[in-house]
């Protein structure tokens, strides 16, 4: 297999710049005793990112990509008293940067992840930062056309000490419990004359497992919380231009 990828990148793509725009469809739930408790989600066209991606291949395979996404998200949940609301969210950011290299169609997968919640306008909201490195172990496959490749990826990640920061009363910092994921990645690289396309359907899967109870300070009130457990599911559609060198 790794053959096949070095002989077709070595035609036409043998080290390459990747800049592209996506969509985020995000889909973070809360869970008590496995019942949803709460939930921040997006539309496609809400959270939107640009991205940048380096590859080379040959013998030894390196390379790196950068993420940022921005927009607004819905919250459906409660207040700390229980009562229901729904209300949208702004300033929401997903940041991911991470590293891979390898031989064969193994490589292996350094990273940093961070995850800003955003704020709403409703009075008493606060921010919740969440944010962790990880490693990771991908596989990645290829099936070549006349002008076009199929490239799919798939990823299991760790997350190394994950943290959430909440920034209400006494600003704590939470440790997150055992933390790690699974991304599918679906890339098309479309050839047409001297240019090179990709368009590309990414699934994102994080769970997290409940932390344990720290003490916050309200208004000189001493609160017991912890973060429940959580699962996100976030879908990328993307499109974005090659530069081959």
């Amino acid at each position: 297999m790794i053959k096949k990828i070095v002989i077709f990148f070595a035609t036409i793509l043998f080290a390459y710049n990747d800049v592209y725009f996506y969509n985020v469809n995000l889909d973070y739930k809360e869970y008590i005793n496995g019942n949803v408790i709460d939930r921040d989600y997006s539309k496609f066209g809400e959270l939107v990112g640009v991205g940048y991606k380096y590859e080379h291949f040959g013998t030894f395979k390196y390379g790196i990509n950068i993420e940022y996404a921005g927009g607004k998200t819905h919250y459906d949940g409660s207040t700390w008293d229980n009562k229901p609301i729904n209300l949208k969210q702004n300033n929401v950011s997903i940041f991911n940067i991470n590293a891979h290299f390898g031989v064969n169609y193994l490589n292996l997968v350094l990273g940093y992840r961070y995850w800003n919640r955003g704020k709403s306008n409703y009075e008493g909201d606060y921010e919740e930062d969440y944010y962790w490195s990880y490693f990771g172990l991908r596989y990645i496959s290829l099936f070549k056309f006349n002008n076009f490749a199929f490239m799919p990826e798939v990823e299991y990640q760790y997350a190394i000490d994950p943290k959430l920061d909440i920034k209400l009363g006494n600003n704590p910092t939470i440790n997150l419990g055992e933390t790690n994921g699974v991304k599918i990645d679906l890339p098309l690289i479309l050839k047409y004359n001297n240019f090179y396309f990709k368009v590309f359907y990414r699934y994102q899967y994080w769970h997290i497992s409940r932390s344990n109870t720290y003490i916050i300070k309200v208004n000189n009130e001493e609160v017991p919380i912890f973060e429940p457990e959580s699962i996100t599911i976030n879908q990328y559609l993307g499109i974005g231009l090659l530069f081959k060198f």
